[in-house]
């Protein structure tokens, strides 16, 4: 055997080991990114599960906070007060109509209550407080509604009129004004006016 035959076949094998280790890298790297990839598709939901149920527990809170302040607000004409409300996800409804305070999170993975079937005769309510908490099954989402209902002991307007507004999430911290406006006649529900400044 030649030593030029010799080096030929030394260097095709080198060659083909080379090859062998950019193969098994290759192959490794994509079961790697595959092991990532079915980790993230099974961690994200939960991740987001668990990011909307703070999201809840938060505005849950500030809107127990925001309803002891209506009430300190009632007792006194002229009385004002300032609240700051950020809405991450979800829409705040201020229906002064029905003269009700709503926090609405649509299509969420999240359940708080019981859901209830949309249309359905007897809702099940969570009370905490003065706050009402009802979960409704929107196909295979639900959506969670947070409510202050006001119709028996206030009369609210948002911006002395009677009418629905809505402020939608996305970040925005919101100055809401609340006011005793002190118009009402003795016996009839306290006059308190919402907006935002």
């Amino acid at each position: 055997m030649e030593k030029s035959d010799l080096k030929f076949k030394l260097a095709k094998f080198l060659e083909l080991q080379r090859s062998q280790i950019w193969v098994e890298t290759a192959i490794y790297t994509l079961i790697g990114l595959t092991l990532i990839a079915i980790t993230l598709s099974i961690a994200t939901p939960q991740i987001n599960k668990i990011r909307e149920k703070a999201i809840i527990d938060q505005t849950s809170f500030v809107l127990s906070e925001m309803n002891k302040e209506i009430l300190k607000v009632s007792e006194v004409a002229g009385n004002v007060r300032i609240i700051n409300f950020k809405i991450l996800k979800g829409k705040l409804e201020i229906n002064s109509n029905e003269n009700k305070i709503t926090y609405i999170l649509e299509n969420t993975d999240v359940k708080i209550s019981e859901p209830n079937k949309p249309n359905s005769p007897t809702l099940v309510v969570i009370k905490e407080g003065d706050l009402s908490i009802k979960t409704i099954e929107s196909g295979k989402k639900y959506n969670i509604y947070l409510e202050l209902d006001y119709n028996d002991i206030l009369d609210l307007t948002y911006d002395n009129n009677e009418q629905t507004k809505l402020f939608y999430g996305g970040g925005t911290t919101y100055k809401i004004k609340i006011e005793n406006v002190g118009d009402n006649v003795v016996g009839e529900n306290v006059h308190i006016d919402v907006s935002v400044i």
